[in-house]
């Protein structure tokens, strides 16, 4: 049966290839220290959420929404970094004071019907964020981000570095979803980086292979923490 599938593949071409519904988002990130900026893909289906820079075939992340195992997969040395995050996540400490300002901004042009919004993050009255949100939109995408970033917080609460600053503690592990709770950043400003949203498509059809971790790759598991 799997040498038919496989023959049957072949005659039919590329475009037979088993696919998967995901939603994508395609962010332009600039850094201070790189000369250019880079392209950053996000797509979440159901099971998974994969970060990469828009190659199939490049290095990415890929988290998986019901093991709540993230996998970060290098083709090019053939490993895959298995992290598992631990079940808790610390709680915020009594000094640390978190708040934030959703500002409407009513000359900004609609997307997708949506008004943005213009949304600032402090912590110890500390400005660590501004990120332009438009509400309602890529809610499920947005829902596996959330996800993702609540995993990769309990990862760094567990071996977080005292010397953190507020916005740094506030922003990787105890507030890490703020950003993404106030509707789709479509423009996300923190620590001298700047995310634009180029392209987003609630529905679109990619290959599933690439949710997939290869087995013939190496494992490399830390110690449990």
């Amino acid at each position: 049966m799997h040498r038919w599938i496989l023959a049957l593949s072949l005659a039919l071409g590329p475009e037979w290839l088993p696919a998967v519904e995901a939603a994508r988002l395609d962010y332009l990130v600039s850094e201070p220290e790189l000369d250019q900026p880079y392209h950053s893909r996000i797509l979440v289906t159901d099971a998974f959420v994969r970060l990469d820079e828009g190659d199939d075939d490049g290095a990415y992340t890929l988290y998986n929404r019901v093991s709540h195992r993230i996998f970060n997969v290098d083709p090019e040395e053939e490993t895959v970094l298995v992290l598992v995050p631990p079940k808790r996540r610390p709680s915020p400490p009594a000094e640390l004071a978190l708040d934030q300002q959703l500002i409407p901004q009513p000359d900004a042009p609609e997307v997708a019907g949506r008004r943005p919004r213009k949304l600032e993050l402090f912590a110890d009255g500390r400005l660590c964020r501004v990120v332009m949100v438009a509400p309602g939109l890529m809610e499920k995408a947005l829902q596996g981000l959330r996800e993702l970033r609540l995993a990769l917080a309990r990862l760094q609460g567990a071996t977080a570095d005292p010397s953190m600053d507020s916005c740094e503690r506030a922003e990787l592990i105890l507030a890490p979803t703020r950003h993404l709770d106030q509707g789709l950043p479509l423009s996300d400003h923190r620590a001298g980086q700047t995310r634009l949203l180029v392209n987003f498509d609630r529905a679109v059809e990619v290959d599933d292979r690439l949710f997939e971790v290869p087995d013939h790759y190496r494992r490399v598991e830390p110690p449990p923490i």
